[in-house]
């Protein structure tokens, strides 16, 4: 097939989990001799590319104005500008005329949809004008969400807001012009907490971790006496570290451990001013994915103290697959992967005192500590690339031949 991948952010722009899933998904696909073609949004028009071949894919890198480039989000101190721009990413009508350009010269047979936030909303429908089938990725809650977590005020919304829900009625109009779509996600969890503020259930779907293949580590984990935690991921309200940290700085009263903090994000200078001090914290920064990994890999339990709806942590996978136990939030799709006594610990989201006797649990109990890492490699061969990447073509497929009959894979 001839497949065009829809994504705002696409390698060498990274921010998050989703470029790099929709570049790793592309790359198994080429090598299964698909043909690939790429609209992404280039940071200015300086940076524009029209169909260059960028390993191996033809790569559109389309300036899609803006009062900020979408790399940049997050990251502007001019809160003002921010319903301008999300207005302009729902009703511009230049929009819809650069991806209809580019669909119009690529002429694709299929449209993997990863990242339209920065693309714009309202040009999804010039796929279904032309009655292109295609697979939505749903890395996160941007269906139902301007803010794409459904997390506001310190806490999960437990229904949408007046913005959301104009946002997603105008996002739906995109589903409902076409006739050949399917919506897959990592956890089914998202795709339900979705279904509930768009008609999915209409159309095929598929809950499919995404199709990453990560490096393996540089290290081996050495032996030792203290418990070595460690926290990945983005330092931001939503994921809960302060109350990773709360927890940790009691249990520490009666416990000898060590915690290692790595990455970056809004709350970072915070957290290193409340527990920046302690000698058995240590916060590594920002850190290439490689570091990452080995950072992971040498450490005895991963924690993962979400606060929002997480769809899946790809570092919830890389623990595993290298056997690292994980304590993880109830929340989202994290308990389709984390069994509660199986390979991990399952705590209630934002409980200090449950975080606390989660740690101690393992602190107090090694031989349990033991029987949880003996597990988390059990499920590693679910997550092969190969095996995933097999399973997304099949529903891509399987979209391909079908119309809105509700199915679900």
């Amino acid at each position: 097939m001839r497949i065009l991948v829809v994504s705002a952010m696409f390698p060498p722009h990274i921010l998050g989990g989703a470029e790099i899933s929709a570049s790793n998904l592309a790359s198994w696909l080429l090598k299964q001799g698909h043909e690939i073609g790429v609209l992404t949004a280039a940071p200015s028009p300086d940076e524009e590319k029209s169909g260059e071949m960028v390993d191996g894919m033809k790569v559109w890198a389309r300036f899609f104005p803006r009062p900020y480039p979408i790399h940049k989000q997050g990251n502007v101190k001019q809160t003002y500008l921010k319903p301008l721009w999300h207005l302009q990413d729902h009703i511009d009508p230049r929009n819809p005329r650069i991806l209809g350009e580019v669909l119009d010269a690529f002429k694709p047979d299929f449209c993997n949809v990863h990242y339209m936030t920065g693309i714009g909303h309202n040009a999804l429908a010039e796929i279904g004008k032309r009655d292109i089938p295609m697979m939505y990725v749903m890395h996160d809650m941007g269906l139902s969400c301007v803010r794409m977590t459904m997390f506001s005020k310190g806490k999960t919304c437990e229904t949408q807001c007046t913005v959301c829900k104009v946002s997603a009625w105008s996002k739906r109009k995109g589903i409902t012009a076409a006739r050949r779509i399917g919506f897959a996600s990592p956890s089914r969890a998202n795709l339900e907490l979705n279904a509930r503020h768009q008609p999915l259930n209409d159309y095929p779907t598929a809950a499919i971790p995404n199709a990453n293949k990560y490096p393996p580590p540089t290290i081996a984990r050495q032996p030792s006496d203290v418990v070595r935690f460690v926290y990945a991921g983005r330092l931001e309200e939503s994921k809960g570290v302060d109350v990773l940290l709360t927890a940790a700085e009691a249990a520490r009263k009666d416990w000898n451990f060590t915690f290692k903090v790595v990455g970056k994000g809004s709350a970072e200078a915070d957290l290193k001013a409340r527990y920046g001090h302690h000698d058995w914290i240590e916060f590594t920064g920002h850190v290439p994915m490689q570091e990452a990994i080995d950072h992971i890999a040498g450490s005895d339990v991963l924690c993962i103290p979400s606060l929002w709806f997480e769809v899946l942590g790809g570092v919830v996978v890389q623990a595993l697959q290298n056997s690292v136990p994980v304590i993880a939030s109830k929340i989202g799709g994290i308990p389709e992967f984390v069994e509660h006594d199986y390979n991990g610990l399952l705590v209630q989201p934002g409980d200090v005192d449950a975080w606390r006797r989660a740690l101690e649990t393992l602190l107090s109990q090694p031989e349990k500590l033991a029987h949880l890492r003996s597990n988390a490699a059990a499920r590693a061969s679910e997550y092969d690339p190969d095996h995933l990447g097999s399973r997304f073509l099949a529903f891509m497929e399987k979209i391909r031949d079908s119309g809105p009959v509700g199915k679900r894979a």
